[in-house]
């Protein structure tokens, strides 16, 4: 029996994911933990995909016919392991030696039996720990965010010590599965953005803790997949705000949102892109607020919008 389940969502990161679950593999082996690897395809092309990966180890794959989005092909690699853990991991995630020891025996300690959620230090690819444990934003919180006033993300002072955290990022994160079932996994609601933050929100309303683990180390490079569309990447992570702010706070708090990322927050990101900003361009910015626009207004959605521009 495998003591942690791995899923890996791939989306156009064949590369990434081949060297995830290489590391994946070479980790388990140093720390004498049994893995079972998941990777569920979010509609790459099959065969490439499983050429790269097998070269660096093994994994039961689940190929979808259409990119379902990261919560919902987390919930369907989930529902195919049994382990006692589940390790959600993106493929431009790399683990640490010790890991997985580390985990293990931090879960497993009886007096971390209300812990539900692990996150790991994670590093940037200069070595340099990240941000990535976070406060669950309050409404106001969220306003603040879509101006620019704050980022949520906990001070780097507190990423050097281990502890209770409301919040850890979803690119490396593992949980019970007891827990996981009991919530109903991710909530699908979420296409991409945002479903981490949700997950820890409504474990924490079942008096799960959420716990930020420094000896639990892994890198991570971000935005591999979202870097093919930026301007995508904008719209889907601007309407998961959306849709978090209506199921915690209710749909005025919603549309006040709404209204303030119009009125605010465009011409902010357009300012930005005209002053120094390079990771966006002012197109991209302009193509992500009419598809969430059209998002909006039909209800279709903005990965279908999205590919109807392609």
């Amino acid at each position: 029996m495998s003591y942690v389940d791995v899923v890996i969502v791939n989306y156009r990161s064949a590369p990434y994911t081949a060297a995830c679950v290489g590391a994946v593999h070479q980790v388990a082996r140093g720390d004498g933990v049994v893995v079972n690897v998941i990777v569920v395809n979010n509609n790459d092309p099959a065969s490439e995909l499983e050429t790269q990966v097998s070269a660096r180890g093994s994994a039961e794959y689940i190929h979808n016919t259409s990119n379902l989005g990261f919560g919902a092909a987390c919930n369907i690699g989930a529902a195919h392991g049994s382990a006692p853990f589940i390790l959600f991991l993106n493929p431009d995630a790399v683990l640490k030696p010790g890991y997985f020891q580390a985990v293990i025996s931090f879960m497993n300690d009886p007096a971390n039996g209300k812990v539900g959620i692990l996150g790991p230090a994670i590093a940037r690819e200069d070595g340099m720990v990240s941000e990535t444990s976070s406060s669950l934003p309050s409404f106001a919180n969220l306003m603040t965010r879509t101006v620019g006033l704050s980022r949520g993300f906990l001070p780097a002072a507190q990423h050097t010590r281990s502890g209770a955290v409301d919040q850890v990022m979803g690119a490396v994160l593992l949980i019970r599965r007891t827990l996981f079932e009991d919530l109903a996994g991710f909530d699908p609601r979420f296409f991409l953005y945002y479903e981490d933050v949700d997950l820890c929100a409504r474990a924490a309303s079942r008096g799960a803790i959420t716990y930020f683990l420094t000896t639990a180390r892994a890198t991570h490079i971000g935005r591999v997949s979202s870097s093919h569309d930026t301007g995508l990447a904008l719209a889907l992570f601007l309407r998961s705000r959306f849709t978090y702010a209506r199921l915690h706070f209710g749909p005025i708090a919603q549309a006040l949102l709404v209204l303030t990322s119009y009125a605010a927050e465009l011409p902010l990101r357009l300012l930005r892109t005209l002053f120094g900003g390079k990771s966006i361009t002012g197109a991209a910015v302009l193509r992500a607020y009419r598809l969430l626009s059209l998002n909006l207004i039909s209800g279709t959605s903005i990965v279908a919008l999205g590919a109807r521009e392609q």
